[in-house]
């Protein structure tokens, strides 16, 4: 009886190491896993854009992620409506693209599907949008998005087309009360205060230029006790909008340098659309003509519309 128990707990323990080292994934594959799979998406953190009014061209890159592709492969899109009727504002609403192995940007693994506009010089009066749709690749080893659960594949990639904005501005576009609060900023927070003292500021025109709004607003409150001081915008027909002028502060960091904020660069700048005068963030470059380090691009205070 001893030498039966003995033998048949022998006998368990060879079936469970077995059916262990099975259970590991030894056998199941994982191991033997093909470079050539993968799939293809956007990049979820930036799938989005509003194309400006006389834009050509937009390139939208696609990610692919597969290890290797030595003979490429095809992915097919599709564009489908969100807002308005986009249709005659592009020249195509279906193709595709090659994930081209030899391409120079072929180490980023990364392939540019080419949306080309026409008619923009036609009147939109409201915001026409479209979402690139990922559909299909021609490689049965490489999917389109990592699967159907996944929140951190993104297969669609939304494109805004803004209304046709006008040469001059209306008398009424961004007038009246707006709440104004800082969005990004170095000195400001960095030193306890605001570089923009949130409050209610009050846009006017500049009777001057029909395309700049005048207000005044604190400027490091903390430091200059938020005595009110004029800032202005201005917005291009080239459809961005940024700081009319310099914006001084009165104070420096050293060496009689004035502390201060000036026009970011229009390709950094803003879009306007003609048809939102509700909300808006303004990009300006903080620390101008370097007193306390700067300069300091990409700082940026927003409107609100009360």
């Amino acid at each position: 009886m001893k030498k039966t128990i003995k033998f048949l707990i022998c006998s368990l323990l060879v079936l469970v190491l077995f059916n262990g080292c099975d259970a590991d994934g030894l056998n199941d594959g994982r191991f033997n896993e093909n470079p050539q799979t993968g799939w293809v998406d956007f990049n979820a953190s930036t799938d989005e854009t509003t194309i400006s009014g006389g834009q050509a061209t937009l390139d939208v890159p696609v990610q692919i992620n597969v290890p290797s592709y030595p003979n490429g492969f095809n992915i097919s899109y599709q564009l489908e409506g969100v807002a308005g009727d986009f249709t005659p504002f592009v020249t195509a609403t279906t193709g595709s693209v090659f994930a081209d192995p030899n391409a120079p940007n072929a180490t980023d693994r990364i392939a540019n599907i080419v949306i080309t506009f026409q008619n923009l010089d036609q009147e939109r009066l409201i915001v026409n949008s479209f979402d690139v749709v990922l559909t299909a690749t021609d490689d049965s080893n490489v999917r389109v998005g990592v699967d159907a659960n996944s929140t951190s594949s993104s297969t669609r990639y939304r494109v805004n087309i803004p209304c046709s904005n006008p040469d001059v501005l209306p008398a009424d576009f961004f007038v009246g009360d707006y709440a104004i609060a800082d969005v990004n900023a170095n000195l400001g927070p960095a030193n306890g205060t605001e570089n923009f003292g949130a409050g209610t500021v009050t846009l006017t025109v500049d009777p001057t230029n029909p395309n700049r709004r005048l207000f005044s607003a604190a400027v490091l409150p903390a430091f200059t006790g938020g005595a009110p001081v004029p800032v202005s915008l201005e917005f291009s027909p080239d459809d961005y909008v940024t700081l009319g002028g310099y914006v001084g502060t009165g104070i420096g960091c050293g060496g009689g340098i004035e502390f201060g904020y000036d026009a970011a660069l229009p390709a950094d700048s803003t879009p306007w659309d003609i048809c939102n005068d509700n909300s808006i963030t303004i990009i300006y470059t903080e620390d101008a003509i370097s007193s306390c380090g700067g300069p300091f691009a990409g700082s940026s205070f927003s409107l609100t519309k009360l």
